[in-house]
């Protein structure tokens, strides 16, 4: 194309070259309006986060049933020495029962069912906390998609109108064949990119569905640019808000007292509860022989009625079971607990100084990328522009810087999908949004 005149060059160029001003946000593909409002969608929905929250009603359940004294017992009794209709003794009896639990265990009981109460709002909480940060990261990556996408569709229109373009200077005898294949080589690249993007869309609008209980059949939109995250971060702020903040963290420390109070309730279980007693009883005996009812009346048969009125009181001896294999479990519950706790603490300092530090390093990253790459590929491509333009380079060479600035735009896209879901991995690490 060295001999074309300048004005078929700067047409030419216009359609190849404008991927230097490819807009950084595509449009919507798919109906929250924002990422907060997604997140609150996930909450609200999310079919595993609406499951624990059945552990929280039923542990208040629990709680209340702790607090429940033991029911009394009333007993109702009928004995005959002999068969019906016949002489002899007949026993009816009443008695009424009533347990005192000693040693403290209804307080104790109360005290497991109020913890095991608290870590299940701590057990939702942290599912919450991890719920946001794969929302957060979904949708980071459906951006990323939309914008790879974005791209490709621009590059893919300007190269068919170029392709369009060069097809129909080789009809005229203006431009050479091997240009014109040159380009439909490239659309057709590019047009399989597309689809690849469109793919990556599709599957990130689902998981975000999957995660915010919505119908796959329901719409979507993601409308927000991909920024570069700008936020400030401290090792020792950060850390320190961890380890204060974070629901599992608070629920370790939970599972210590939960521990404590289930080894104080097994000790007041060793002690043995009173079972106080009344009864009345009525016993009626008739003989045969006969005698006068009154004196001066006629014979009749001799019976006799006694009432009794008892009372007494029931123990239990703790000889052989004073409860000591509960003892030993809790204490060995206990101790577990303790170095669960001890363990997620350093496990956490590991995760933030690991999420700070992945942080950082895409944040340094992409600065140094978007300063010294990317605006040096759109200069390289505006120089080589400019030398076809004047007949020194060949269409092959342009095309070449193209497709040099088109993997910059996308690996420039990938440095700000992971410096953004540095910060989501981070926000989860340290259990709160960054300012």
């Amino acid at each position: 194309m060295q001999g074309y005149s300048p004005a078929i060059r700067a047409a030419c160029c216009a359609a190849l070259f404008a991927l230097a001003a490819f807009p950084q946000s595509p449009a919507a593909v798919a109906s929250a309006d924002s990422l907060e409002q997604l997140v609150e969608l996930a909450l609200q929905r999310n079919p595993n986060l609406l499951a624990a929250r059945q552990r929280l009603a039923e542990a208040q359940g629990l709680l209340r049933q702790a607090g429940i004294r033991p029911n009394p017992a009333l007993n109702v009794a009928f004995a005959s020495g002999a068969p019906l209709g016949s002489h002899g003794e007949r026993l009816f009896e009443v008695g009424y029962s009533h347990t005192f639990e000693l040693g403290g265990k209804r307080t104790r009981r109360v005290e497991v069912a109020n913890i095991q109460a608290a870590a299940a709002r701590l057990e939702i909480a942290n599912l919450e906390r991890q719920l946001r940060a794969d929302v957060k990261s979904r949708y980071i990556e459906a951006l990323a998609a939309m914008r790879n996408l974005g791209n490709a569709q621009r590059l893919l229109e300007l190269n068919r109108k170029s392709y369009e373009l060069a097809t129909a200077r080789a009809r005229e005898g203006e431009g050479a064949p091997l240009e014109q294949g040159l380009l439909q080589v490239e659309v057709n690249r590019i047009d399989s990119d597309r689809l690849l993007f469109e793919s990556q869309v599709e599957r990130a609008v689902m998981e975000l569905k999957l995660l915010a209980g919505m119908d796959q059949e329901g719409t979507l939109k993601i409308s927000e640019p991909l920024r570069p995250p700008a936020v400030s971060v401290s090792l020792e702020r950060v850390l320190e808000q961890a380890l204060a903040q974070r629901p599992d963290i608070q629920a370790a420390r939970l599972q210590e007292r939960l521990a404590d109070a289930e080894l104080s309730l097994a000790r007041a279980e060793a002690s043995p509860d009173l079972v106080a007693t009344g009864r009345y009883a009525q016993v009626q005996g008739q003989f045969d022989q006969f005698g006068f009812v009154q004196p001066g009346g006629p014979l009749a048969p001799l019976t006799d009625t006694d009432n009794m009125l008892s009372a007494g009181i029931t123990i239990s001896l703790p000889v052989r079971n004073r409860n000591q294999g509960n003892i030993e479990a809790a204490i060995a519950r206990s101790r577990a607990a303790r170095l669960r706790r001890e363990a997620l603490e350093r496990s956490v300092r590991q995760e933030v100084l690991a999420a700070v530090n992945r942080y950082e390093a895409a944040r340094r990253a992409l600065d140094i990328f978007e300063q010294g790459v990317v605006r040096q590929s759109q200069e390289n491509l505006r120089i080589v522009r400019s030398a076809y333009e004047l007949g020194e380079l060949r269409l092959f060479d342009v095309i070449d810087e193209q497709r040099k600035l088109l993997e910059t735009q996308r690996a420039y896209t990938d440095l700000l999908r992971d410096a953004n879901i540095a910060v989501a991995e981070l926000e989860r690490a340290v259990g709160a949004p960054l300012e």
